[in-house]
């Protein structure tokens, strides 16, 4: 191998960050926890303009809430990660109070404000045991 090839072999080996859960690992915890039920590998283009930045999607539904959905996001960097719950933040009164995030997993859980506050506990401590 030349040497040039061996520098950036290196360089990207070292720049990989180990994997760590995919939004569907927490979709189906937070499925074994009651909360969600059907989730669904998502495409980014169906994301609303504050999951762009995710680079994996699981869409799923609430069986506490008929009819009512919630998404599991996950990032390959932190920056995507801030820049995502911030711009949740920011938009609170639309996102609602169902909003759980691991900033170590790179992992961010958003559910319809129709959930009720236990199930809404349930997703929070999924997100926090990560």
């Amino acid at each position: 191998m030349r040497p040039s090839a061996l520098v950036v072999l290196l360089a990207l080996a070292c720049s990989r960050t180990p994997a760590g859960p995919t939004a569907g690992d927490i979709c189906h915890k937070l499925e074994a926890a009651g909360v969600a039920a059907k989730c669904q590998v998502a495409s980014r283009g169906d994301a609303g303009l504050l999951a762009q930045a995710a680079s994996d999607r699981v869409t799923f539904d609430l069986p506490s809430v008929p009819g009512k959905t919630g998404q599991v996001l996950g990032f390959r960097d932190a920056a995507s990660y801030e820049q995502t719950v911030k711009g949740y933040e920011a938009a609170a009164i639309l996102a609602g109070p169902h909003r759980y995030g691991s900033s170590k997993a790179l992992i961010f859980v958003q559910m319809n404000s129709a959930a009720s506050n236990d199930v809404g506990a349930k997703a929070s401590a999924v997100v926090a045991g990560l």
